[in-house]
């Protein structure tokens, strides 16, 4: 167990441990209200007269001791301030063990946190959601994770009301009006991982996975929908009780999709709960890209029923080593399962959002000190999960796939039902490979940014060889160089063609500058093969240009699309001209890979939106061009899948439309989006399901109220979540006044599910034609909306700001969220500011040499 951190007022003192709660509740769904008594078996270090535990948003009504054979009423004093219950007994409780007995109450709140209502067809649900600190919500509790202790947990329903929790139900009585479900007792958890879903809820037939049942529990009616996620769930859970050489530790795996639910999903031991987005599936009509996606969630959440649940961290701030681990081994799993999804190369688009957040000067080292709930909250972002994943891939490609597995299962067997910190990783791995990995991982967990590698031909003592140099990459071209002097121990996976064909070598680069030996004279060379590293490259000049020249024959497809990426954060970084950039795009105008044409398309649209000014003659050469150059790959494929055509070939075809529908705009695509939709409005049959994300929302950019109208007609007879979900965000995509302001209105109703009510209010952010509609709504309707976003969403709504574009906006931004600070976005609103001005600064930069590009290609 690691040494407890000092206590603080968001910290509880590490003297009293619980060991075991034994909770009886009983939630009344119509009265939105619920009640409980809770006996909590404690260990005292020493003897007591307070005991202080968390509890916020719940009153409690009586509180008392057990010990020595009597029992000792409590005074109980709330703490709003510090979310806490402090327990005042007239005499110290004695050293050793002792039970605290609670009886409390609580409303079943709106904000999808704690004990919340939710509602589908008309019924009423209750769900839990206790990650970062809400357990504290719907009882007194020791609501940190080092606090493992075992739930026996009692849930009162109604007639035709069920309840499903972390452990399987051992035993049903009979009550007047309904009955009281027993579950068993679970091993030691964290709080924030104790599961409730109550109401009319079914499951589908078990599938076993050896001898563990896996269900799926959902609303009535969407049972048809349940067959791949039990695919998918019982696919994964194989392959990680095989990684982990650890049985799975929870005896049964319910999945449960939950109607409003903030998270995309949530790794409750015994009971895992999701997104119906995520869990709910028609294989016929839905997309690959919603199919990858919810098999990644799954086996994500899976993961963690080892890596976060078995073994926990002892605080939020090695968050990290749960979100980290099960990201990457999600995308492990998922590809060992379905090669052909090609999933590390998806991987990349991830890898890219995390490393431009990572280049702003505002962000966070992957390990980051929490002090508070807030912070904690804050740092479920990019950096914890997707660069802590590519970390991750990085250490296991150094140590090799068995050494990193073996001191993986070491760390598990080690610390089995406990807390760790990163350093109890370090060791094992150390152990296991015989390789110093503290070095190693401490550089890239604790500093943050990520080094911009530069390599170029050089000669070391007569022989050929490749110069290299580091240092902190940084999206502003300001930042002195003072500031960017930082190294990291870098696996640089050098690729090359010599006289002797192609080759990898591996090299770890520590120091500022290296010379390492090369083939001869390469043709090329390629500074981050398979991109495997969390690092930026900036190729000598003539070497990219020779890549370009045959960049299928020379670069895999996820190397293309890392070479793009790499080009466009140079020319964000003030590093190379924009001209550059634009050549790769070119480059790369007959690409057939949709992940490389979905990476090219990012910085395109950005380029469209924030260097070209909105209706000016660069602005349309700019997508004129991009029409030219990608058009006529669209009108060779055609809109419709040929018989037996292939899932690469249909996403291509997704791609380019979205490429040029969505980012140049082209009337001609816009206009067949149009047409098919009204074929799919009739049938859903009638689109390939690949296309309908881009078809619904490029044909709400030419749509009338009557359109409007059927899409919201549409949203209410959806046949599955991802249908609704499109359907529901294409309501944001609408350009008419009318359109945009009752999307407005409808975001503080319950029409919108408070789940989505973010989301629809970034997509209306991010719309040309109702961006500064709404961001004025948001500034006169605040409180009403900030009662409707929950708080890991609040971060997004505020991180889309920039998206408003103007100078002037961002003042008011900064002084908007001055007068009305969100506490949970703080690092977010700096974040946004920065990239206001970075736009800015952008836009100055490169304007002309956009002009003059696009008149050379006139």
């Amino acid at each position: 167990m690691p040494t407890a951190p000092r206590p603080s007022r968001f910290r509880l003192p590490a003297d009293v441990r619980p060991t075991a709660y034994d909770l009886h509740l009983e939630p009344d769904l119509e009265g939105g209200s619920f009640r409980g008594e809770v006996r909590i078996a404690l260990r005292l270090a020493r003897p007591r007269a307070e005991i202080v535990l968390h509890a916020t948003e719940i009153t409690i009504e009586r509180a008392a001791a057990h010990g020595g054979g009597r029992e000792m009423p409590a005074r109980v004093r709330l703490s709003r301030a510090d979310e806490t219950a402090a327990l005042r007994f007239a005499r110290p409780l004695a050293a050793g063990e002792a039970t605290l007995a609670l009886r409390f109450g609580g409303r079943l709140n709106q904000h999808l946190r704690g004990l919340y209502a939710a509602s589908a067809d008309g019924r009423p649900y209750a769900f839990s959601q206790c990650e970062a600190a809400d357990a504290r919500r719907i009882l007194p509790c020791f609501d940190e994770p080092s606090f493992k202790a075992r739930f026996r947990v009692a849930v009162r329903v109604r007639e035709g009301e069920t309840a499903v929790s972390n452990g399987p139900v051992e035993r049903e009585d009979p009550v007047p009006g309904g009955r009281i479900l027993r579950f068993a007792e679970t091993p030691p958890l964290s709080t924030y991982l104790l599961a409730l879903a109550v109401g009319r809820l079914e499951a589908s037939a078990p599938r076993l996975c050896g001898p563990v049942p896996i269900r799926v529990w959902h609303v009535p009616g969407k049972g048809r929908l349940t067959d791949f996620g039990l695919e998918a769930a019982a696919e994964a859970l194989g392959r990680l009780q095989d990684y982990f050489d650890i049985p799975y530790p929870y005896g049964k795996l319910d999945l449960v999709a939950v109607p409003d639910f903030e998270a995309g999903a949530m790794e409750n031991a015994g009971a895992v709960f999701f997104r119906e987005t995520l869990l709910l599936l028609d294989p016929a009509t839905a997309s690959l890209t919603e199919r990858k996606r919810a098999a990644e969630v799954i086996a994500h959440e899976l993961a963690h029923m080892w890596y976060g649940d078995l073994v926990t961290m002892a605080w939020w701030d090695d968050l990290w080593l749960n979100e980290a681990f099960a990201t990457w081994m999600a995308y492990r799993v998922v590809d060992d399962w379905r090669p052909e999804w090609r999933m590390w190369q998806g991987f990349e688009h991830d890898r890219a959002s995390a490393l431009a957040m990572d280049a702003l000067a505002n962000t966070h080292p992957i390990y980051a000190r929490v002090r508070s709930v807030a912070e904690a909250t804050q740092n479920f972002d990019a950096i914890t999960y997707e660069k802590g994943a590519a970390v991750v891939r990085m250490i296991e490609h150094y140590l090799g796939p068995d050494a990193f597995r073996d001191g993986v299962r070491r760390y598990m067997r080690r610390h089995r039902e406990g807390n760790t910190v990163a350093a109890d990783l370090w060791r094992a791995l150390a152990e296991a490979s015989g390789k110093p990995v503290a070095r190693l991982a401490q550089a890239w967990i604790a500093q943050p940014g990520f080094p911009l590698v530069t390599i170029a031909p050089a000669r070391d003592g007569g022989r050929p060889a490749l110069a290299v140099r580091q240092e902190r990459f940084f999206a502003d071209p300001r930042v002195p160089a003072a500031r960017r002097r930082a190294t990291w121990p870098v696996p640089l996976v050098v690729k090359w063609r010599g006289a002797d064909g192609a080759a990898t070598e591996r090299f770890l680069v520590d120091k500022a500058r290296a010379s390492l030996p090369a083939p001869g004279a390469p043709a090329w060379y390629f500074a981050n093969a398979d991109a495997g590293g969390f690092y930026r490259v900036a190729h000598d000049p003539a070497d990219r240009e020779t890549l370009l020249a045959d960049p299928g024959a020379a670069l895999t497809p996820v190397e293309r699309l890392a070479l793009a990426g790499d080009q466009w954060a140079l020319v964000r970084g003030g590093r190379a001209p924009i001209e550059s950039f634009l050549d790769v795009a070119a480059a790369l105008g007959e690409e057939t890979d949709y992940d490389v044409l979905d990476g090219i398309a990012g910085p395109l649209d950005l380029i469209d939106e924030q260097v070209a000014e909105p209706g000016s003659g660069a602005q349309a050469a700019l997508r004129a061009w991009i029409t030219h150059r990608f058009g006529s790959q669209l009108e060779r494929l055609g809109w419709t899948a040929a018989a037996g055509e292939d899932d690469p070939t249909r996403l291509r075809r997704a791609a380019l439309v979205r490429l040029v529908g969505a980012v140049a705009e082209a009337p001609a695509v816009l206009a067949e989006a149009r047409r098919r939709l009204d074929a799919y409005l009739a049938d859903r049959s009638a689109l390939e399901p690949n296309l309908a994300d881009p078809v619904v929302a490029l044909a709400a950019r030419v749509g009338d109220e009557a359109l409007y109208e059927r899409y919201r007609a549409a949203v209410a007879a959806a046949a599955t979540p991802q249908e609704r979900r499109r359907f529901l965000l294409g309501l944001g995509s609408f350009r008419t006044p009318a359109a945009r302001e009752r999307t407005l209105a409808a975001l503080l109703t319950p029409e919108i599910p408070t789940q989505d009510v973010a989301f629809l209010l970034m997509r209306l952010l991010g719309n040309p034609a109702a961006r500064g509609a709404a961001w004025r709504f948001m500034t006169r309707r605040w409180a009403a909306l900030r009662r409707r976003i929950p708080p890991l969403m609040m971060s997004r709504v505020v991180e889309m700001t920039p998206a408003l574009r103007e100078p002037r906006y961002a003042r008011e931004v900064a002084r908007f969220f001055r007068t009305h600070p969100v506490p949970e976005a703080t690092r977010a609103l700096k974040q946004a500011l920065e990239v206001f001005r970075l736009n800015a600064e952008l836009r100055r930069r490169t304007a002309p040499g956009l002009a003059r590009w696009l008149a050379e290609r006139s």
